[in-house]
Protein backbone atom coordinates (compact mmCIF):
# COMPACT_ATOMS: atom_id res chain seq x y z
CA UNK A 1 0.00 0.00 0.00
CA UNK A 2 1.25 3.16 -1.13
CA UNK A 3 1.21 6.29 1.43
CA UNK A 4 -1.52 8.55 -1.12
CA UNK A 5 -4.01 5.64 -0.56
CA UNK A 6 -3.09 4.82 3.15
CA UNK A 7 -3.91 8.56 3.80
CA UNK A 8 -7.19 7.93 1.40
CA UNK A 9 -8.43 5.39 4.61
CA UNK A 10 -8.17 8.56 7.16
CA UNK A 11 -10.78 11.18 6.31
CA UNK A 12 -9.56 13.14 8.87
CA UNK A 13 -6.07 14.08 7.08
CA UNK A 14 -7.97 15.98 4.76
CA UNK A 15 -8.43 18.56 7.26
CA UNK A 16 -6.69 17.97 10.46
CA UNK A 17 -2.78 17.13 11.16
CA UNK A 18 -2.94 14.55 14.18
CA UNK A 19 0.30 13.67 15.96
CA UNK A 20 -1.44 13.02 18.65
CA UNK A 21 -1.36 9.17 18.25
CA UNK A 22 0.42 8.59 21.67
CA UNK A 23 -2.75 9.43 23.41
CA UNK A 24 -6.36 8.63 20.91
CA UNK A 25 -5.86 7.44 17.76
CA UNK A 26 -8.07 8.18 14.67
CA UNK A 27 -10.22 5.36 13.26
CA UNK A 28 -9.36 4.27 9.64
CA UNK A 29 -12.54 3.50 7.17
CA UNK A 30 -11.34 0.01 7.16
CA UNK A 31 -11.91 0.02 11.28
CA UNK A 32 -15.39 1.77 10.67
CA UNK A 33 -16.45 -0.51 8.40
CA UNK A 34 -15.75 -3.10 10.73
CA UNK A 35 -17.59 -1.91 13.64
CA UNK A 36 -20.17 -1.02 11.02
CA UNK A 37 -20.61 -4.36 9.69
CA UNK A 38 -20.26 -6.14 13.43
CA UNK A 39 -23.53 -3.52 14.17
CA UNK A 40 -25.53 -4.79 11.80
CA UNK A 41 -25.49 -8.17 12.06
CA UNK A 42 -26.42 -7.30 15.46
CA UNK A 43 -29.20 -5.56 14.85
CA UNK A 44 -30.63 -7.31 12.06
CA UNK A 45 -29.13 -10.20 9.74
CA UNK A 46 -27.21 -11.92 12.28
CA UNK A 47 -28.15 -10.82 15.94
CA UNK A 48 -26.47 -13.31 17.51
CA UNK A 49 -23.75 -13.93 16.43
CA UNK A 50 -21.65 -14.89 19.29
CA UNK A 51 -20.32 -18.51 17.78
CA UNK A 52 -19.47 -16.88 14.98
CA UNK A 53 -17.35 -13.98 15.97
CA UNK A 54 -15.25 -16.68 17.55
CA UNK A 55 -13.44 -16.81 14.12
CA UNK A 56 -12.74 -13.06 14.10
CA UNK A 57 -11.22 -13.60 17.72
CA UNK A 58 -8.72 -15.93 16.78
CA UNK A 59 -8.15 -14.46 13.72
CA UNK A 60 -6.78 -11.41 15.84
CA UNK A 61 -4.54 -13.94 18.18
CA UNK A 62 -2.55 -15.00 15.22
CA UNK A 63 -2.32 -11.22 13.90
CA UNK A 64 -0.63 -10.90 17.61
CA UNK A 65 1.31 -14.02 17.88
CA UNK A 66 2.87 -13.18 14.32
CA UNK A 67 3.89 -9.82 15.58
CA UNK A 68 5.18 -11.04 18.95
CA UNK A 69 6.84 -14.23 17.51
CA UNK A 70 4.79 -15.98 19.87
CA UNK A 71 2.92 -19.09 20.40
CA UNK A 72 -0.81 -18.59 19.85
CA UNK A 73 -1.26 -20.39 23.51
CA UNK A 74 0.26 -17.42 24.98
CA UNK A 75 -1.33 -14.40 23.43
CA UNK A 76 -5.02 -13.24 23.81
CA UNK A 77 -7.66 -10.00 24.01
CA UNK A 78 -7.64 -8.12 27.45
CA UNK A 79 -9.92 -5.46 28.26
CA UNK A 80 -7.35 -2.88 28.65
CA UNK A 81 -3.08 -2.99 30.02
CA UNK A 82 -4.46 -1.97 33.55
CA UNK A 83 -7.18 -5.31 33.96
CA UNK A 84 -4.06 -7.26 32.36
CA UNK A 85 -1.31 -6.34 34.98
CA UNK A 86 -3.45 -7.12 37.78
CA UNK A 87 -4.30 -10.49 36.51
CA UNK A 88 0.21 -10.60 37.14
CA UNK A 89 0.57 -8.46 40.20
CA UNK A 90 -3.14 -10.48 42.07
CA UNK A 91 -1.41 -13.79 40.57
CA UNK A 92 1.61 -13.80 42.36
CA UNK A 93 1.41 -15.19 45.90
CA UNK A 94 3.98 -12.14 48.06
CA UNK A 95 5.37 -12.39 51.09
CA UNK A 96 6.41 -9.41 53.32
CA UNK A 97 9.70 -8.11 52.36
CA UNK A 98 9.34 -8.68 48.54
CA UNK A 99 10.47 -5.91 46.29
CA UNK A 100 9.06 -4.67 42.81
CA UNK A 101 11.25 -2.15 40.98
CA UNK A 102 9.81 0.35 38.74
CA UNK A 103 10.65 2.91 36.90
CA UNK A 104 9.94 6.56 38.34
CA UNK A 105 8.88 8.17 34.85
CA UNK A 106 6.10 5.82 34.12
CA UNK A 107 2.59 6.28 33.32
CA UNK A 108 -0.07 5.63 36.41
CA UNK A 109 -1.35 2.57 34.54
CA UNK A 110 2.48 0.56 35.23
CA UNK A 111 2.49 1.48 38.77
CA UNK A 112 -1.16 1.69 40.83
CA UNK A 113 -1.25 -2.15 40.29
CA UNK A 114 1.83 -2.48 42.28
CA UNK A 115 1.76 -0.09 44.65
CA UNK A 116 -1.36 -1.61 45.87
CA UNK A 117 0.39 -4.13 47.04
CA UNK A 118 1.94 -2.77 49.51
CA UNK A 119 -0.90 -3.61 52.05
CA UNK A 120 0.60 -6.96 51.71
CA UNK A 121 4.14 -6.07 52.47
CA UNK A 122 5.57 -5.55 49.14
CA UNK A 123 8.38 -2.55 48.87
CA UNK A 124 8.49 -0.76 45.35
CA UNK A 125 12.02 0.30 44.19
CA UNK A 126 11.61 3.62 41.80
CA UNK A 127 14.37 3.42 39.23
CA UNK A 128 15.53 7.35 39.35
CA UNK A 129 15.60 8.68 35.72
CA UNK A 130 16.72 11.92 33.68
CA UNK A 131 13.80 13.56 31.48
CA UNK A 132 12.08 10.31 31.12
CA UNK A 133 15.27 8.06 30.54
CA UNK A 134 17.14 5.54 32.67
CA UNK A 135 20.26 3.51 31.89
CA UNK A 136 20.91 -0.15 32.38
CA UNK A 137 23.02 0.89 35.36
CA UNK A 138 20.39 1.91 36.81
CA UNK A 139 18.15 -0.78 36.01
CA UNK A 140 20.98 -3.36 38.07
CA UNK A 141 20.84 -1.27 40.54
CA UNK A 142 17.62 -1.39 41.73
CA UNK A 143 17.47 -5.23 41.34
CA UNK A 144 18.28 -6.60 45.18
CA UNK A 145 18.22 -10.07 46.56
CA UNK A 146 13.61 -9.58 47.00
CA UNK A 147 13.16 -8.35 44.04
CA UNK A 148 10.64 -10.56 42.12
CA UNK A 149 9.37 -8.24 39.20
CA UNK A 150 10.92 -5.36 36.79
CA UNK A 151 7.75 -4.00 35.59
CA UNK A 152 8.70 -1.15 32.47
CA UNK A 153 7.13 0.64 29.69
CA UNK A 154 8.88 -0.60 26.28
CA UNK A 155 8.12 3.15 24.78
CA UNK A 156 7.95 5.87 28.06
CA UNK A 157 4.65 7.74 27.70
CA UNK A 158 6.26 11.08 28.19
CA UNK A 159 9.63 11.25 27.09
CA UNK A 160 9.57 8.46 24.10
CA UNK A 161 12.34 6.34 25.81
CA UNK A 162 12.55 3.07 24.19
CA UNK A 163 13.78 0.47 26.32
CA UNK A 164 16.59 -1.74 25.36
CA UNK A 165 14.16 -4.87 26.42
CA UNK A 166 16.34 -8.18 25.79
CA UNK A 167 19.42 -6.22 27.95
CA UNK A 168 17.08 -5.74 30.64
CA UNK A 169 15.88 -9.29 29.61
CA UNK A 170 18.77 -10.93 30.05
CA UNK A 171 19.33 -9.33 33.39
CA UNK A 172 15.97 -10.24 35.10
CA UNK A 173 16.71 -13.68 33.82
CA UNK A 174 19.82 -13.97 35.15
CA UNK A 175 18.38 -12.94 38.44
CA UNK A 176 15.02 -14.83 38.53
CA UNK A 177 13.29 -11.61 38.27
CA UNK A 178 9.70 -11.86 36.24
CA UNK A 179 10.21 -8.88 33.36
CA UNK A 180 6.79 -7.30 32.68
CA UNK A 181 6.42 -4.99 29.82
CA UNK A 182 3.73 -2.43 29.24
CA UNK A 183 4.30 -1.98 25.76
CA UNK A 184 0.67 0.74 24.46
CA UNK A 185 3.36 3.11 23.49
CA UNK A 186 4.80 2.14 20.15
CA UNK A 187 2.67 -1.46 19.39
CA UNK A 188 0.77 -1.12 16.41
CA UNK A 189 3.48 0.92 14.87
CA UNK A 190 6.98 -0.08 15.45
CA UNK A 191 7.92 -3.80 15.45
CA UNK A 192 8.72 -5.27 19.05
CA UNK A 193 10.20 -8.16 17.80
CA UNK A 194 10.19 -11.64 18.82
CA UNK A 195 9.22 -11.42 22.30
CA UNK A 196 10.70 -14.01 23.72
CA UNK A 197 13.61 -13.64 22.19
CA UNK A 198 14.02 -10.32 24.53
CA UNK A 199 13.43 -12.39 27.91
CA UNK A 200 9.93 -10.97 28.34
CA UNK A 201 7.24 -12.70 30.66
CA UNK A 202 4.58 -10.72 30.04
CA UNK A 203 3.57 -7.90 27.43
CA UNK A 204 0.34 -5.98 27.09
CA UNK A 205 -1.26 -2.91 25.27
CA UNK A 206 -4.04 -1.44 24.05
CA UNK A 207 -5.71 -0.84 20.87
CA UNK A 208 -6.76 2.72 21.34
CA UNK A 209 -3.23 4.28 20.45
CA UNK A 210 -0.79 3.14 17.95
CA UNK A 211 -3.03 0.33 16.68
CA UNK A 212 -5.45 2.84 15.95
CA UNK A 213 -8.37 0.53 16.72
CA UNK A 214 -11.44 1.45 19.44
CA UNK A 215 -10.69 2.77 22.73
CA UNK A 216 -11.99 -0.45 25.81
CA UNK A 217 -10.21 -3.73 23.96
CA UNK A 218 -6.00 -4.52 24.39
CA UNK A 219 -4.23 -7.61 23.86
CA UNK A 220 -1.68 -9.63 26.24
CA UNK A 221 0.98 -12.20 26.25
CA UNK A 222 2.15 -14.33 28.62
CA UNK A 223 4.73 -16.71 28.98
CA UNK A 224 4.44 -20.71 29.98
CA UNK A 225 6.71 -20.01 32.55
CA UNK A 226 5.17 -17.31 34.30
CA UNK A 227 1.35 -18.95 33.45
CA UNK A 228 2.56 -22.15 35.24
CA UNK A 229 3.63 -19.74 38.28
CA UNK A 230 0.36 -17.94 38.70
CA UNK A 231 -3.14 -18.20 39.90
CA UNK A 232 -6.41 -16.30 38.03
CA UNK A 233 -7.15 -13.79 40.61
CA UNK A 234 -10.58 -14.37 39.24
CA UNK A 235 -12.61 -16.70 37.52
CA UNK A 236 -15.46 -16.46 35.01
CA UNK A 237 -17.88 -18.79 33.06
CA UNK A 238 -15.24 -18.29 30.05
CA UNK A 239 -12.28 -19.05 32.22
CA UNK A 240 -12.76 -23.25 32.03
CA UNK A 241 -14.07 -25.76 29.82
CA UNK A 242 -17.70 -25.82 29.58
CA UNK A 243 -20.45 -28.20 28.35
CA UNK A 244 -22.46 -26.51 26.25
CA UNK A 245 -24.59 -29.91 25.79
CA UNK A 246 -25.08 -29.78 30.10
CA UNK A 247 -24.49 -26.20 31.84
CA UNK A 248 -25.27 -27.80 35.05
CA UNK A 249 -22.02 -29.62 34.94
CA UNK A 250 -20.28 -27.60 37.17
CA UNK A 251 -16.89 -29.63 37.37
CA UNK A 252 -14.44 -26.58 36.21
CA UNK A 253 -11.33 -27.02 34.46
CA UNK A 254 -9.53 -23.72 33.92
CA UNK A 255 -8.04 -23.65 29.95
CA UNK A 256 -4.52 -24.62 29.55
CA UNK A 257 -3.62 -20.93 28.15
CA UNK A 258 -3.84 -17.16 28.45
CA UNK A 259 -8.01 -17.52 27.80
CA UNK A 260 -8.48 -19.01 31.58
CA UNK A 261 -8.25 -15.14 31.86
CA UNK A 262 -11.01 -14.64 29.93
CA UNK A 263 -14.01 -14.09 32.13
CA UNK A 264 -17.09 -13.13 30.72
CA UNK A 265 -19.00 -11.98 27.04
CA UNK A 266 -15.84 -9.72 25.38
CA UNK A 267 -15.98 -6.54 24.06
CA UNK A 268 -16.29 -7.72 20.74
CA UNK A 269 -16.99 -4.41 18.77
CA UNK A 270 -13.45 -3.65 20.03
CA UNK A 271 -12.27 -6.71 18.92
CA UNK A 272 -13.79 -6.34 14.93
CA UNK A 273 -12.10 -2.87 15.07
CA UNK A 274 -8.53 -4.08 16.33
CA UNK A 275 -8.98 -7.09 13.78
CA UNK A 276 -9.25 -3.99 10.88
CA UNK A 277 -6.42 -1.68 12.07
CA UNK A 278 -4.01 -4.63 12.45
CA UNK A 279 -4.92 -5.39 8.79
CA UNK A 280 -3.79 -2.43 7.31
CA UNK A 281 -0.82 -2.25 9.89
CA UNK A 282 0.36 -5.68 8.26
CA UNK A 283 -0.45 -4.88 4.64
CA UNK A 284 1.77 -1.92 4.85
CA UNK A 285 4.77 -3.80 6.29
CA UNK A 286 6.26 -3.49 9.66
CA UNK A 287 9.40 -2.78 8.95
CA UNK A 288 7.91 0.19 6.66
CA UNK A 289 5.57 1.52 9.41
CA UNK A 290 8.67 1.65 12.12
CA UNK A 291 10.85 3.08 9.64
CA UNK A 292 8.25 5.58 8.98
CA UNK A 293 7.27 6.75 12.61
CA UNK A 294 11.20 6.60 13.41
CA UNK A 295 12.16 8.83 10.30
CA UNK A 296 8.97 11.36 11.13
CA UNK A 297 9.34 11.58 14.90
CA UNK A 298 13.08 12.27 14.26
CA UNK A 299 12.53 15.17 11.52
CA UNK A 300 10.60 17.28 13.82
CA UNK A 301 13.01 16.70 16.62
CA UNK A 302 15.62 17.87 14.70
CA UNK A 303 13.57 20.74 13.32
CA UNK A 304 12.20 21.88 16.84
CA UNK A 305 15.06 22.12 18.12
CA UNK A 306 16.74 24.13 15.13
CA UNK A 307 13.74 26.59 15.81
CA UNK A 308 15.41 26.73 20.28
CA UNK A 309 12.88 24.20 21.71
CA UNK A 310 14.82 22.08 24.88
CA UNK A 311 14.06 18.33 24.02
CA UNK A 312 13.13 16.19 27.10
CA UNK A 313 14.20 12.89 26.76
CA UNK A 314 16.81 11.15 24.45
CA UNK A 315 18.42 12.04 21.27
CA UNK A 316 20.07 8.68 21.18
CA UNK A 317 18.42 6.99 18.03
CA UNK A 318 19.09 4.07 19.62
CA UNK A 319 16.19 4.94 22.04
CA UNK A 320 13.77 6.16 19.79
CA UNK A 321 10.19 6.24 19.47
CA UNK A 322 7.53 7.72 17.84
CA UNK A 323 6.83 10.37 20.55
CA UNK A 324 9.01 12.86 20.80
CA UNK A 325 8.72 15.96 23.82
CA UNK A 326 9.99 19.36 24.45
CA UNK A 327 10.22 21.75 26.67
CA UNK A 328 8.45 25.52 25.73
CA UNK A 329 7.62 28.26 28.61
CA UNK A 330 4.01 28.55 27.14
CA UNK A 331 2.63 24.81 26.41
CA UNK A 332 -1.10 25.89 26.80
CA UNK A 333 -0.85 29.03 24.56
CA UNK A 334 1.36 26.97 22.05
CA UNK A 335 -1.05 24.04 22.28
CA UNK A 336 -4.16 26.16 21.76
CA UNK A 337 -2.81 27.97 18.65
CA UNK A 338 -1.95 24.71 17.07
CA UNK A 339 -5.72 23.62 18.00
CA UNK A 340 -6.52 26.96 15.89
CA UNK A 341 -4.71 25.63 13.18
CA UNK A 342 -6.15 22.15 13.03
CA UNK A 343 -2.85 20.59 14.57
CA UNK A 344 -3.31 18.00 17.27
CA UNK A 345 -0.29 17.24 20.11
CA UNK A 346 -0.84 16.78 23.43
CA UNK A 347 0.15 18.86 26.92
CA UNK A 348 1.30 16.14 29.65
CA UNK A 349 3.17 17.80 33.10
CA UNK A 350 3.55 20.97 31.08
CA UNK A 351 5.20 19.51 27.88
CA UNK A 352 4.42 19.63 24.49
CA UNK A 353 4.14 15.64 23.37
CA UNK A 354 4.03 15.17 19.95
CA UNK A 355 2.98 11.88 18.13
CA UNK A 356 3.48 11.44 14.72
CA UNK A 357 2.74 7.88 13.46
CA UNK A 358 2.76 6.47 9.54
CA UNK A 359 0.62 7.95 7.66
CA UNK A 360 1.89 11.41 8.24
CA UNK A 361 3.76 13.27 6.08
CA UNK A 362 6.48 15.61 5.97
CA UNK A 363 4.59 18.60 4.38
CA UNK A 364 2.01 18.13 7.89
CA UNK A 365 5.26 18.28 9.70
CA UNK A 366 6.96 21.32 8.06
CA UNK A 367 3.84 23.35 8.38
CA UNK A 368 3.22 22.29 12.25
CA UNK A 369 7.11 23.43 12.99
CA UNK A 370 6.08 26.81 11.13
CA UNK A 371 2.97 27.35 12.75
CA UNK A 372 4.92 27.13 16.11
CA UNK A 373 8.19 29.45 14.72
CA UNK A 374 5.79 32.15 14.24
CA UNK A 375 4.34 32.40 17.30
Amino acid sequence: MNLPKLRSLFPHTAHTIYLNHAATSPLSTRVTDALHKWMTERQETRIDNYVPFMDTILDVRRQLAGMLSAPLEAVDVCPNVSTALNWVAQGIVWKPGDRIALPACEFPANVWPFLHLRERGVEIDFIPHTDGVFTLQDVEAALTPRTRLLSVSWVQFLSGFRAPLAEIGKRTRERGVWFLVDAIQGFGALDFGDVEAQGVDFAAGSAHKWIMADQGIGWCYMSHRLMEALHPPMAGWLSGVVDWDNFFDYRFNWHTDLTRYRLGTMNNAGIATMKAALSVYLECGRQWCNQHVLNNAAYLAMHLEKIGLQRYGSPDPAHASGIVTFRHPDPEIVYEQLQKKHIEISVRNRLLRFAPTYYNTLEELDHTIDVIKNL
